[in-house]
């Protein structure tokens, strides 16, 4: 879990502070101009023709616009001509230097009628200098788009003779224009309109010279486009194309690699050569993290130091080696200490220790967190930040803290910083700059850290809504009771955490009591379990009913009447922002096949007769909604997840379940459409998701042309299988425009399991040995892979990694799905047991599961319900059960329906692989059957020819 600094909260009139700033410079202008303008940008960030807001004119004879927006304002001169790529510049800034900064660039910039952009607040401002912000887009306080190569020299002289002094960050996508300079500079997409890409997100494309189309990449590193001349540089070095093979700082310190990388400055591991030893160096750039107390990360990197110097030497963290400057960064060389975080630690140990060594070693690693925390309040600081994250296990059993730039002295002035689920109620909804918390919020952050300790299990939960909807002493207890349940070790830690996290800090057990209760159990731990309340199929059903209900409420009625270029049918956040709103992944199709499939089920019995007519109605708009936005649009990928054959699969499942011929049409001569020859064979993304719905279709119409376009398409996989001595695979192509390409993947989206249970699927269906004895390769190049921990089997990404991976994108619920259906088909007791193991890492691994269905716990139970019809094992039916418990454990209020967050654990979206749509298909299979979405198990399990 990332820690959380949040932004500068501002509201009201101070909203519109940065945009008044720019209003009034222009007023001045606009009296000796006239007209109006539009001026926009697309979601690629480049300047377009606006996405229909309302535009507020400067006065009656303005010739400048100006429409707010959010995250960006945008500002333009009415006779500026629209560019699509060329050489931009970029202003940054701070939150205290920003209103200066913006008045003096708005001066330059109107006197040249020059369009700009700005963050729209000093909040939006605060996002992008933050350590969480992406390092390609951090410090991009105002964009200026000029009108050519000239006046873009010109300008950058300018703005920076207007700004010099002023503060702001680098950016690190761009080249500074002079040393200290707030001004930068990259060439760059301006109002070419953003595209949907090989992958099936919109992307923004520059047009080479030679009118190849290439990626509009923002690195976090100057990267220019080989063809496109520099006016700027004159005798500056080149741009570096390499890193590095390593570093020297301060004359001591020889950087070897880096730990991670981040806008804030990273973490490295470096050599000593005064010492010889290693040591951690940490980097803070200059003015990031930047806020309205003027300090930023460099001022809590010098306090991380002087915590270092106080606790070191009470063992309590590492020791401080130095502190330096170089090049305007801050550096903290801290010893080295050999181990682990206990965020991994606990995912590596919980389950190659049992029985009594795994108390043993919980009991240990507990007291000494208390013993840690004790040492500090005895100092007189709290930690505000204690997580598995900040508290390295040691080679030899010990425990310190790291990462100690949080502490500070209770009641003095601090910037609210916090991590989700191991803040206390009073740390998060404290204001911005309070005094720093009592002692007391480390004592709920020792309980959530308890928890995941025994657990392995993130005690965070995503906010209800309205606030303080629900207990958040009943929502914890929950939470503990479902992921202790049968654990013995958990359910006896159950007081301590529970007392330690109460939501009233008085309540709170201290530290005394957590010691004294340890020390008991060091005495007499039990050894049984009480039987604890798990939730049943009555929470399954409230789970289901509420998400559905959920589901129609928030399509946007908007996008259902009129369908907007990028619009989604229902809110988006993240990637989903990008990525295609008509595609299975995170947009429409998903729910339109997860609403066909209730449509269908639902009546007397099912459970849901009273939603019927509102899912039929939300089934007829969202199946109309994308049938008009496709209208038009190009849509290279392919694939059953991000790209067209998903889609058509969708609409062919609506019109089936509404009955309507046209829609059964359209997605017909959708797939029909598809390419049987595409460079990535994925599932996701490429032919063998082409594939699979091909079967499907051949199978839902009994048409022969569906038949013979899935055998092309075994054809060409056959073809593109490589035969190495890791097995069987089928690597992406190196030189495919796509951001996979060159990868070769074992899971099931985007490897051999997916391209496996295709070609198995085809074998089966069409008689076709040569597809069998490729897809039983497959089979074995995956048994030859799994890792074994126990009874369980692990895989990773690729032959060459290593981990364990348990989610259907990469690890064992993915390969199990393959596995399970390979035994099936062919009776072979190793890919039973293989299946089986898969299961046991699945299940044993559910309580670190986020709850999507392509990398958590939704997609986990799709396998073991697999695996309870396939193999005829009842017991892994209720596997499937004790998941759907925790997605009931993690459920959250929004307008009084109870309904499961989407794979960033805190907010709520609907998309099928990412979101709701797949949680709800999960939850529907488990309490009334159906086959797997998405397989061609309709087919495939039939006998060969019979359709």
């Amino acid at each position: 879990m990332g820690k959380t600094t949040g932004g500068e909260t501002r509201s009201g009139a101070a909203d519109n502070l940065l945009e008044d700033v720019v209003r009034a410079i222009l007023e001045r202008e606009a009296k000796q101009a006239a007209g109006v303008a539009d001026f926009g940008e697309g979601d690629s960030g480049a300047v377009g023709s606006g996405s229909g807001e309302v535009s507020s004119q400067v006065d009656a004879g303005a010739s400048w616009q100006i429409r707010p927006s959010v995250p960006w304002t945008y500002v333009t001169p009415v006779d500026a001509a629209a560019r699509d790529q060329g050489w931009k510049l970029h202003l940054s800034a701070t939150p205290l230097s920003a209103p200066v900064v913006l008045a003096r660039a708005a001066e330059v910039l109107a006197r040249h009628r020059c369009p700009f952009k700005f963050a729209a607040t000093l909040e939006e401002l605060s996002k992008l200098v933050s350590r969480e912000q992406d390092r390609g887009s951090v410090g991009k306080f105002i964009t200026v788009y000029p009108p050519d190569d000239e006046t873009a020299v010109a300008l950058a002289e300018e703005l920076h003779q207007a700004t010099y002094g002023l503060s702001g960050p680098p950016i690190l996508s761009d080249r500074v224009y002079k040393p200290g300079s707030l001004v930068h500079y990259r060439f760059g997409v301006f109002s070419a309109p953003s595209e949907l890409d090989n992958d099936g997100s919109y992307a923004s494309r520059l047009t080479a010279p030679d009118g190849t189309r290439v990626v509009d990449e923002r690195n976090a590193w100057y990267s220019p486009p080989a063809w496109a001349p520099c006016p700027f540089e004159s005798g500056q070095a080149p741009a570096r194309t390499v890193a590095p093979q390593a570093v020297l700082l301060a004359d001591r310190f020889v950087v070897r690699r880096a730990i991670r990388h981040g806008a804030k400055g990273g973490v490295f591991l470096a050599e000593d050569r005064t010492t010889g030893t290693e040591v951690i160096v940490k980097r803070a750039r200059p003015h990031l993290g930047a806020s309205f107390d003027g300090r930023d990360e460099q001022d809590l990197l010098r306090h991380e130091a002087r915590m270092l110097e106080l606790f070191g030497p009470l063992g309590v963290t590492a020791a401080k080696v130095a502190l330096f400057e170089a090049d305007d960064n801050l550096f903290l060389a801290q010893e080295h200490v050999p181990g682990m975080v206990l965020s991994g630690w606990v995912g590596e140990r919980r389950f190659s220790v049992t029985g009594e060594e795994w108390r043993d070693l919980v009991l240990r690693v507990a007291r000494r967190l208390v013993a840690l925390v004790a040492s500090v309040h005895a100092q007189g600081y709290v930690l505000r930040d204690l997580t598995p994250n900040n508290v390295m296990v040691t080679d030899d059993g010990d425990c310190r803290l790291i990462d100690l730039e949080m502490a500070a002295v209770p009641g003095a002035l601090v910037r609210r910083a916090f991590t989700l689920g191991y803040a206390p109620p009073e740390q998060v909804h404290a204001a911005m700059h309070a005094p720093a918390p009592a002692v007391t919020a480390d004592l709920y952050a020792l309980g959530g850290t308890l928890f995941f300790l025994a657990t392995g299990c993130q005690p965070a939960l995503a906010a209800d809504r309205p606030v303080g909807a629900r207990s958040r002493n009943s929502r914890l207890e929950t939470l503990v009771n479902v992921a202790a349940a049968g654990d013995v070790v958990s359910s006896a830690l159950i007081p301590a955490i529970l007392g330690l996290m109460q939501e009233d800090p008085t309540r709170r057990w201290d530290l005394g009591q957590v010691e004294l209760f340890l020390d008991r159990m060091v005495v007499g731990f039990p050894s049984v379990v009480a039987d604890g309340w798990l939730p049943g199929v009555g929470e399954q059903d409230r789970l289901l009913h509420d998400g559905l209900t959920h589901v129609l409420r928030t399509m946007s009625p908007a996008e259902v009447a009129d369908p907007a270029p990028q619009g989604a049918l229902w809110p988006t956040s993240g990637f989903g922002a990008t990525a295609d709103p008509c595609a299975v992944q995170y947009g429409a199709a998903g729910v339109l096949t997860l609403l066909a499939s209730v449509v269908e089920a639902s009546n007397e019995t099912s459970g849901m007769p009273d939603l019927r007519a509102d899912l039929v109605a939300g089934l007829r708009d969202a199946a109309d909604w994308t049938v008009r936005r496709m209208a038009g649009e190009h849509r290279p990928s392919p694939g059953l997840y991000f790209g067209r054959a998903g889609i058509a699969w969708a609409l062919h499942e609506a019109g089936r379940a509404l009955d309507d011929p046209a829609l059964r049409t359209a997605g017909t001569d959708l797939a029909l459409g598809l390419p049987i020859s595409w460079p990535n064979p994925d599932v996701c993304h490429g032919l063998a998701g082409t594939g699979l719905a091909l079967l499907h279709f051949w199978h839902a119409t009994g048409e022969a042309r569906f038949r013979d376009r899935a055998g092309d398409c075994a054809d060409a996989l056959l073809k593109a299988a490589q035969h190495t001595s890791d097995g069987v695979l089928w690597p992406i192509p190196k030189d495919f425009d796509s951001a996979l390409a060159g990868v070769t993947h074992y899971g099931f989206a985007h490897g051999v399991a997916g391209i496996g249970a295709f070609l198995l699927a085809a074998g089966t269906a069409l008689g076709r040995d040569d597809c069998l004895e490729t897809a039983l390769a497959a089979g074995d190049t995956l048994l030859a892979a799994a890792e074994y921990r126990g009874e369980a089997a692990f895989w990773s990404d690729g032959p060459s990694s290593k981990g364990g991976l348990t989610h259907w994108c990469s690890g064992s619920s993915g390969v199990g799905t393959f596995l399970v259906r390979l035994y099936a088909a062919t009776g072979d007791s190793r890919f039973r047991e293989a299946a089986e193991a898969a299961a046991a890492a699945v299940y044993t691994r559910r309580l670190s599961a986020g709850t999507a269905a392509c990398h958590g716990l939704a997609g986990d139970g799709q396998f073991l319900l697999d695996a309870a019809d396939l193999l005829g094992e009842p017991v892994y039916h209720e596997w499937a059960a004790d998941l759907a418990a925790l997605l009931w454990a993690r459920a959250a209020l929004r307008d009084g329906l109870l309904v499961v967050p989407d794979e960033n654990g805190t907010e709520v979206s609907v998309g099928w692989n990412t979101g709701l749509a797949g949680v709800l298909d999960f939850l529907h299979r488990l309490r009334h059957g159906g086959p797997r979405p998405w397989t061609a198990d309709d087919i495939a399990l039939r006998p060969a020819g019979a359709v």
